[in-house]
């Protein structure tokens, strides 16, 4: 089970929120801890706002992370500037993250809570999704943006992303280039092991790695979507093509 450990100044109400809350969205795939650097009494406000959601706020207690030092824990994510500044405390942490949330204390009400409470939830959703799976991918950050970095492999990517499965010829026909320019690009995808082939008959179709780590078909769908312009005459293009094959869908996934 890996452990995570959520810091704060006060631990008494953004820390003990995002404690609550992992537990209750991460199930038992993690140990969940939070401390801060000078613990204060845990604020009513955050026993309210989660019975609201239904989040289970037993055993919520205000600790310090000076009692926690030398202790290991896959994940530390701090949660505002002045705890970010102790995670010299963990060294040997497998990640060190920051997430910088206002402190909702000073505010009046529960509304500020509830908000702090909605930021956290995102976060910790988007989290969960990217880390939900053994990260044992040859392909690492700056592997990937070498190979998004090239106008003619971010399109055949942006293409095969939404279109599932492309052929050569189609990828030739639609982006106006040569075959062997094409073709060498893709194979730098496959060797790379971005891409995976598949044949039908005399057609070799290329589509997004079985493996691919989730965190990467999420960047890819976030370029997709966020530009979502950037492809549109590829793939009228490809919707004229009279001789277009499609695979068998079921086989790719």
């Amino acid at each position: 089970m890996k452990r995570i450990l959520f810091l704060c100044t006060g631990n008494s109400a953004r820390s003990q929120l995002a404690e609550a809350t992992m537990r209750h969205m991460a199930g038992e795939h993690y140990d969940v801890v939070s401390a801060g650097m000078a613990p204060e009494e845990v604020d009513p406000r955050v026993y309210r706002v989660l019975a609201e959601r239904g989040i289970n706020s037993d055993n919520l207690k205000s600790c310090s992370a000076v009692d926690l030092e030398g202790q290991h824990f896959d994940t530390v994510i701090t949660l505002c500037d002045k705890a970010s500044n102790e995670c010299a405390l963990f060294p040997d942490s497998d990640a060190l993250l920051h997430w910088d949330f206002k402190d909702p204390k000073p505010q009046s009400g529960d509304q500020p809570f509830r908000d702090t409470l909605d930021g956290l939830e995102g976060r910790i959703t988007l989290f969960l999704m990217l880390n939900g799976q053994d990260q044992d991918s040859v392909i690492g950050p700056v592997e990937l943006f070498k190979i998004l970095s090239d106008p003619l492999r971010l399109r055949i990517l942006m293409l095969i992303e939404d279109e599932q499965a492309l052929t050569v010829g189609d990828l030739v026909d639609v982006l106006d280039v040569s075959q062997p320019k094409v073709s060498r690009h893709l194979a730098l995808l496959r060797d790379g092991g971005v891409l995976e082939t598949q044949r039908e008959g005399q057609w070799i179709f290329y589509y997004l790695a079985k493996e691919l780590p989730i965190w990467i078909r999420h960047i890819l769908a976030t370029v997709r979507n966020g530009n979502s312009g950037m492809i549109n005459g590829e793939k009228i293009k490809l919707s004229q093509r009279s001789e277009r094959k499609k695979p068998g869908f079921s086989k790719l996934s």
